[in-house]
């Protein structure tokens, strides 16, 4: 385990943790739809972040996040959601 992948896994979770708080937070007041989805991408931020942490430090856990595949899929994911977002009047 290298303490890089560590302290980037960490700024991940925590800093996703925080933008969805916050987005959440936003909707909460505003009621506006959009801040629904941009909260629905801090959420898939998290779960990566979360994913990876496991991965990180259970070594017998079974190869729940492949950065490669899944990682790839999770940010096509959030880029559209983003992109649909900027989209929506």
């Amino acid at each position: 385990m290298e303490i890089e992948h560590v302290v980037i896994s960490a700024c991940i979770t925590i800093f996703s943790l925080g933008l969805l708080i916050i987005s959440l937070g936003s909707y909460r007041r505003y009621r506006n739809a959009k801040l629904l989805v941009v909260s629905s991408v801090f959420i898939l931020f998290l779960i990566k972040g979360l994913l990876l942490s496991i991965g990180l430090f259970v070594k017998d856990a079974p190869q729940l996040f492949d950065v490669g595949t899944i990682g790839g899929i999770v940010d096509v994911v959030i880029l559209v959601l983003l992109f649909l977002v900027t989209l929506k009047r």
